[in-house]
Protein backbone atom coordinates (compact mmCIF):
# COMPACT_ATOMS: atom_id res chain seq x y z
CA UNK A 1 0.00 0.00 0.00
CA UNK A 2 1.25 3.56 -0.21
CA UNK A 3 0.79 6.26 2.10
CA UNK A 4 -1.98 7.88 0.44
CA UNK A 5 -4.12 4.82 0.53
CA UNK A 6 -3.17 4.70 4.45
CA UNK A 7 -4.59 8.20 4.75
CA UNK A 8 -7.60 7.43 2.64
CA UNK A 9 -8.35 4.41 5.13
CA UNK A 10 -7.95 6.71 8.22
CA UNK A 11 -10.36 8.65 6.75
CA UNK A 12 -12.92 7.11 6.08
CA UNK A 13 -14.90 6.69 9.31
CA UNK A 14 -17.18 3.45 10.25
CA UNK A 15 -20.13 3.47 11.94
CA UNK A 16 -23.26 2.05 12.80
CA UNK A 17 -25.79 3.04 10.33
CA UNK A 18 -22.77 5.07 7.63
CA UNK A 19 -19.37 4.74 6.58
CA UNK A 20 -18.03 8.12 5.56
CA UNK A 21 -15.90 10.93 4.79
CA UNK A 22 -16.79 14.18 6.31
CA UNK A 23 -17.06 16.75 3.95
CA UNK A 24 -14.72 19.18 5.77
CA UNK A 25 -11.79 16.35 5.90
CA UNK A 26 -12.47 16.01 2.01
CA UNK A 27 -11.78 18.92 1.19
CA UNK A 28 -7.93 18.66 2.74
CA UNK A 29 -7.48 15.18 2.01
CA UNK A 30 -6.88 15.13 -1.51
CA UNK A 31 -3.99 17.90 -1.13
CA UNK A 32 -2.56 15.45 1.59
CA UNK A 33 -2.87 12.37 -1.07
CA UNK A 34 -0.92 14.59 -3.67
CA UNK A 35 1.70 15.52 -0.83
CA UNK A 36 2.00 11.35 0.35
CA UNK A 37 2.81 10.53 -3.38
CA UNK A 38 5.50 13.14 -3.14
CA UNK A 39 6.79 11.69 0.20
CA UNK A 40 6.51 8.18 -1.09
CA UNK A 41 8.80 9.09 -3.86
CA UNK A 42 10.84 10.71 -1.29
CA UNK A 43 11.13 7.82 0.53
CA UNK A 44 12.29 5.27 -2.77
CA UNK A 45 15.31 8.03 -3.47
CA UNK A 46 13.48 8.77 -6.54
CA UNK A 47 12.79 12.58 -6.43
CA UNK A 48 14.35 15.63 -3.86
CA UNK A 49 12.74 18.71 -3.47
CA UNK A 50 13.36 21.95 -1.92
CA UNK A 51 11.74 25.44 -1.34
CA UNK A 52 11.76 25.82 -5.40
CA UNK A 53 11.46 22.26 -7.92
CA UNK A 54 11.14 19.11 -7.46
CA UNK A 55 13.64 17.24 -9.07
CA UNK A 56 13.60 13.97 -10.23
CA UNK A 57 17.00 12.01 -9.24
CA UNK A 58 16.58 8.33 -10.46
CA UNK A 59 13.84 7.91 -13.19
CA UNK A 60 13.66 4.13 -12.55
CA UNK A 61 10.53 2.49 -12.46
CA UNK A 62 8.89 1.97 -8.64
CA UNK A 63 7.05 -1.24 -7.05
CA UNK A 64 3.83 0.54 -7.44
CA UNK A 65 2.19 1.61 -10.49
CA UNK A 66 0.67 4.81 -9.72
CA UNK A 67 3.56 5.78 -8.10
CA UNK A 68 5.53 5.23 -11.22
CA UNK A 69 3.05 7.13 -13.32
CA UNK A 70 3.45 10.30 -11.26
CA UNK A 71 7.24 10.15 -11.20
CA UNK A 72 7.01 9.90 -15.51
CA UNK A 73 4.70 13.17 -14.98
CA UNK A 74 7.00 14.55 -12.37
CA UNK A 75 10.20 13.86 -15.11
CA UNK A 76 8.22 14.84 -18.28
CA UNK A 77 7.14 18.49 -16.68
CA UNK A 78 9.74 20.81 -17.85
CA UNK A 79 11.49 22.67 -16.18
CA UNK A 80 11.09 20.69 -12.92
CA UNK A 81 7.78 21.71 -11.18
CA UNK A 82 7.80 23.82 -7.94
CA UNK A 83 6.07 22.20 -4.69
CA UNK A 84 3.93 24.54 -4.49
CA UNK A 85 2.38 24.45 -7.75
CA UNK A 86 2.33 20.71 -7.97
CA UNK A 87 -0.01 20.83 -5.02
CA UNK A 88 -2.28 23.66 -5.99
CA UNK A 89 -3.08 21.96 -9.35
CA UNK A 90 -3.82 18.85 -7.54
CA UNK A 91 -6.62 17.64 -9.41
CA UNK A 92 -10.21 17.60 -8.02
CA UNK A 93 -10.87 13.89 -8.60
CA UNK A 94 -7.85 12.49 -6.97
CA UNK A 95 -9.86 11.17 -4.00
CA UNK A 96 -12.30 9.23 -5.70
CA UNK A 97 -9.17 8.29 -7.72
CA UNK A 98 -7.84 6.92 -4.35
CA UNK A 99 -11.24 5.30 -3.56
CA UNK A 100 -11.62 2.97 -7.08
CA UNK A 101 -7.95 1.83 -5.96
CA UNK A 102 -8.85 0.60 -2.69
CA UNK A 103 -12.07 -0.83 -3.96
CA UNK A 104 -10.07 -2.65 -6.98
CA UNK A 105 -8.04 -4.27 -3.53
CA UNK A 106 -11.45 -5.21 -2.10
CA UNK A 107 -10.66 -2.77 1.09
CA UNK A 108 -13.71 -0.67 0.58
CA UNK A 109 -17.37 -1.57 -1.26
CA UNK A 110 -18.60 1.44 -3.01
CA UNK A 111 -22.34 2.06 -4.59
CA UNK A 112 -22.08 4.99 -7.25
CA UNK A 113 -25.26 6.92 -8.29
CA UNK A 114 -26.51 10.21 -9.63
CA UNK A 115 -28.30 12.43 -7.86
CA UNK A 116 -30.91 14.83 -9.02
CA UNK A 117 -28.48 17.26 -10.15
CA UNK A 118 -26.89 14.48 -12.09
CA UNK A 119 -23.90 14.23 -10.09
CA UNK A 120 -22.52 10.81 -9.04
CA UNK A 121 -22.03 10.30 -5.48
CA UNK A 122 -20.34 7.44 -3.73
CA UNK A 123 -21.71 5.45 -0.44
CA UNK A 124 -19.09 3.53 0.84
CA UNK A 125 -20.96 0.39 2.01
CA UNK A 126 -18.10 -1.75 3.99
CA UNK A 127 -14.35 -1.36 4.92
CA UNK A 128 -11.79 -3.45 5.76
CA UNK A 129 -11.74 -3.47 9.19
CA UNK A 130 -8.76 -5.55 10.08
CA UNK A 131 -6.71 -3.39 7.80
CA UNK A 132 -7.55 -0.61 8.64
CA UNK A 133 -6.85 -1.23 12.18
CA UNK A 134 -3.49 -2.24 10.92
CA UNK A 135 -2.69 1.41 9.71
CA UNK A 136 -3.92 2.93 13.21
CA UNK A 137 -1.84 0.36 14.50
CA UNK A 138 1.30 2.23 12.86
CA UNK A 139 -0.18 5.64 13.95
CA UNK A 140 0.23 4.98 17.34
CA UNK A 141 3.67 3.68 16.96
CA UNK A 142 4.57 7.46 16.20
CA UNK A 143 1.82 8.87 18.15
CA UNK A 144 2.16 7.23 21.45
CA UNK A 145 6.34 6.66 21.14
CA UNK A 146 7.04 9.65 23.33
CA UNK A 147 10.86 9.75 23.65
CA UNK A 148 11.65 6.83 21.19
CA UNK A 149 10.25 8.52 18.05
CA UNK A 150 13.05 8.53 16.62
CA UNK A 151 12.48 4.33 16.00
CA UNK A 152 10.01 4.85 13.79
CA UNK A 153 10.20 4.06 10.59
CA UNK A 154 9.52 6.56 7.91
CA UNK A 155 6.89 5.51 6.40
CA UNK A 156 5.25 5.69 9.32
CA UNK A 157 6.41 9.29 10.33
CA UNK A 158 5.01 10.24 7.15
CA UNK A 159 1.46 8.50 7.45
CA UNK A 160 1.18 10.63 10.99
CA UNK A 161 2.90 14.17 9.97
CA UNK A 162 0.34 14.00 7.01
CA UNK A 163 -2.65 12.62 8.66
CA UNK A 164 -2.19 15.37 11.14
CA UNK A 165 -1.68 18.39 8.40
CA UNK A 166 -5.08 17.01 6.87
CA UNK A 167 -6.99 17.05 10.42
CA UNK A 168 -7.52 13.37 10.31
CA UNK A 169 -7.15 13.10 14.23
CA UNK A 170 -11.19 12.69 15.09
CA UNK A 171 -11.12 9.82 12.89
CA UNK A 172 -8.11 8.25 14.20
CA UNK A 173 -8.98 8.31 17.54
CA UNK A 174 -12.92 9.63 17.80
CA UNK A 175 -14.79 10.43 21.19
CA UNK A 176 -13.46 10.99 24.53
CA UNK A 177 -11.56 7.85 24.81
CA UNK A 178 -9.71 9.62 22.06
CA UNK A 179 -8.94 12.52 23.45
CA UNK A 180 -5.08 12.64 24.81
CA UNK A 181 -3.48 10.79 21.05
CA UNK A 182 -5.52 13.81 19.46
CA UNK A 183 -3.54 15.92 21.95
CA UNK A 184 -0.59 13.85 21.11
CA UNK A 185 -1.39 14.56 17.26
CA UNK A 186 -1.96 18.08 18.07
CA UNK A 187 2.04 18.06 19.32
CA UNK A 188 2.84 18.36 15.31
CA UNK A 189 1.58 21.35 15.49
CA UNK A 190 4.62 22.30 17.74
CA UNK A 191 6.69 25.58 17.05
CA UNK A 192 3.58 26.77 15.10
CA UNK A 193 4.73 24.47 11.85
CA UNK A 194 0.79 23.90 11.56
CA UNK A 195 -0.43 27.09 13.29
CA UNK A 196 -2.50 28.24 9.65
CA UNK A 197 -4.50 24.66 9.66
CA UNK A 198 -4.72 23.28 12.86
CA UNK A 199 -6.71 26.86 14.44
CA UNK A 200 -8.87 25.58 17.39
CA UNK A 201 -6.47 22.16 18.19
CA UNK A 202 -5.99 21.14 21.32
CA UNK A 203 -3.45 22.34 23.21
CA UNK A 204 0.40 20.42 23.25
CA UNK A 205 0.43 18.01 25.77
CA UNK A 206 3.62 16.54 26.16
CA UNK A 207 6.88 19.17 25.17
CA UNK A 208 9.04 16.55 24.57
CA UNK A 209 7.03 14.29 22.67
CA UNK A 210 6.17 17.62 20.49
CA UNK A 211 10.43 18.59 19.82
CA UNK A 212 11.01 15.22 18.63
CA UNK A 213 8.19 14.35 16.38
CA UNK A 214 8.95 17.85 14.85
CA UNK A 215 12.68 17.08 14.63
CA UNK A 216 11.90 13.76 12.94
CA UNK A 217 9.87 15.01 10.23
CA UNK A 218 11.96 17.58 9.29
CA UNK A 219 14.39 15.19 7.26
CA UNK A 220 11.28 14.51 4.75
CA UNK A 221 7.94 15.83 5.47
CA UNK A 222 8.73 19.32 7.15
CA UNK A 223 8.74 21.08 3.88
CA UNK A 224 5.59 19.39 2.34
CA UNK A 225 3.83 20.22 5.63
CA UNK A 226 4.55 23.48 5.11
CA UNK A 227 3.15 23.78 2.16
CA UNK A 228 0.29 21.75 3.07
CA UNK A 229 -0.52 24.55 6.12
CA UNK A 230 -0.31 27.74 3.36
CA UNK A 231 -2.37 25.58 1.11
CA UNK A 232 -4.97 24.69 3.70
CA UNK A 233 -4.93 28.74 5.02
CA UNK A 234 -5.58 29.49 1.56
CA UNK A 235 -9.30 27.37 0.98
CA UNK A 236 -10.01 28.53 4.72
CA UNK A 237 -9.59 32.59 4.06
CA UNK A 238 -10.69 32.40 0.20
CA UNK A 239 -7.00 33.60 -0.28
CA UNK A 240 -6.05 32.74 -4.13
CA UNK A 241 -8.89 31.35 -5.40
CA UNK A 242 -8.90 27.84 -4.17
CA UNK A 243 -12.49 27.87 -2.39
CA UNK A 244 -14.33 27.39 -5.67
CA UNK A 245 -12.09 24.74 -6.57
CA UNK A 246 -13.34 22.44 -3.64
CA UNK A 247 -15.80 19.69 -4.08
CA UNK A 248 -17.54 18.55 -1.05
CA UNK A 249 -20.42 17.40 -3.22
CA UNK A 250 -19.52 13.87 -4.18
CA UNK A 251 -20.11 12.00 -0.76
CA UNK A 252 -23.05 10.77 0.12
CA UNK A 253 -24.45 10.51 3.91
CA UNK A 254 -27.18 8.71 3.63
CA UNK A 255 -25.59 5.57 2.99
CA UNK A 256 -26.06 1.95 5.08
CA UNK A 257 -22.83 0.56 6.21
CA UNK A 258 -22.07 -3.42 6.73
CA UNK A 259 -19.59 -2.61 9.03
CA UNK A 260 -19.71 -2.80 12.89
CA UNK A 261 -19.20 0.60 15.48
CA UNK A 262 -15.70 2.02 15.31
CA UNK A 263 -16.26 3.58 18.89
CA UNK A 264 -13.73 5.11 20.97
CA UNK A 265 -10.48 4.69 20.28
CA UNK A 266 -9.41 1.37 18.25
CA UNK A 267 -12.65 -0.61 18.98
CA UNK A 268 -14.31 -1.98 15.89
CA UNK A 269 -17.39 -3.00 17.58
CA UNK A 270 -18.21 -5.35 14.58
CA UNK A 271 -17.28 -6.85 11.35
CA UNK A 272 -15.55 -5.89 8.21
CA UNK A 273 -17.99 -8.20 5.68
CA UNK A 274 -18.76 -7.41 1.93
Amino acid sequence: MTTGEDLLLLAIVPGRRTIRIKKQVEARLRFALRASELADLAVAGRIVFDTRRIEVTDSRRVENRHLSNVLHRLGATAPPPGLNDWLRRTPRSLTIEYLSRLEDQKAVRVRRWRDAGGRTRHDIRSVDLPRRRAVLARLDNVVRAGSAISSAADRDMTLAVLARAAGLAPAAYPGLRGTLDRRRMAAFAAADRLAPATAGAAPVSDEELAAALTAGADALTGRLVSELSDLYADFTTGGHGLSHNLDAGSWSEGGTGSTGHHGGGHGDGGHGGW
